[in-house]
């Protein structure tokens, strides 16, 4: 019920939310690093399900999919092989701390105009840095199993100026061929617990798809609005899930 619920508002303003989701399966299936590729496997189908719906309605960017999306798959397919090697704890503590100065941000400030970017140079030093950013995030995901859509959306809104329904269904879409990446290397690595990926999927789905379906009903503000609040309650959720890891550990 608590995926259900992460990915009806996750598909809504088109995050994944998959924190809560890698803490509690962390908990319960007693393995960080099964915990995280379960997750990152039932975050996948997921997105994979609100991407459908955001590109029947017409908030998917071929282009961005191609310059962000294909550079962070195959960055995430080639970490996810050695996360179980890696401490992941200072990269989660500074995806909070970026995700709540964005969040505090966006929910101060106006809606700026949709349009073409004033701090885009010319249109191949955006292409790279488009191509650099989805690099680094589909890394950082492969690392720590979480998609890191709450990082890439604001700025595809604040900063490629990408109207908030498309930077959506967009950064929903990136998600999928990320999450679907990582998810086939941690398969490869025998780290996906079958049983729980079973049970918490279907409900997944549904979340998502109806999820989707309330984005095309939001005004522009209202979304942004939303996006702010999740981005917010996103960061909460990760500097908690690390204060209870430093504490255990001390």
């Amino acid at each position: 019920m608590v995926s259900f619920g992460l990915s009806y508002i996750g598909a809504t303003v088109g995050l994944v939310l998959g924190q809560l989701r890698v803490a509690l399966l962390v908990y319960v299936l007693g393995s960080p690093v099964i915990g995280a590729a379960t997750s990152l496997a039932i975050s996948t189908a997921g997105t994979l399900t609100g991407t459908l719906r955001h590109a029947r309605e017409g908030r998917v960017s071929p282009w961005l999919l191609a310059t962000v999306g294909a550079p962070s798959a195959l960055a995430a397919f080639l970490t996810a092989r050695w996360a179980g090697s890696i401490d992941a704890r200072a990269l989660k503590a500074a995806i909070a701390v970026v995700l709540l100065l964005t969040g505090l941000s966006m929910s101060r400030r106006r809606p700026e105009p949709t349009g073409p970017s004033e701090h885009v140079s010319s249109r191949s030093f955006a292409v790279a840095a488009e191509v650099v950013v989805g690099t680094a995030l589909g890394a950082i995901s492969g690392l720590v199993g979480l998609l890191l859509g709450s990082l890439r959306l604001p700025a595809m809104i604040r900063y490629a100026r990408v109207p908030p329904p498309v930077a959506v269904g967009t950064n929903m879409a990136i998600g999928a061929v990320t999450g679907l990446s990582a998810g086939v290397a941690t398969f490869l690595e025998g780290q996906v617990h079958f049983g729980a990926f079973a049970v918490v999927t279907p409900l997944t789905l549904l979340g998502a798809n109806l999820g989707a379906r309330r984005t095309g009903r939001l005004d522009e503000a209202s979304l942004r609005r939303w996006i702010a609040w999740i981005l917010l309650l996103s960061a909460a959720l990760m500097l908690g899930e690390l204060g209870v890891a430093l504490y255990r550990a001390g």
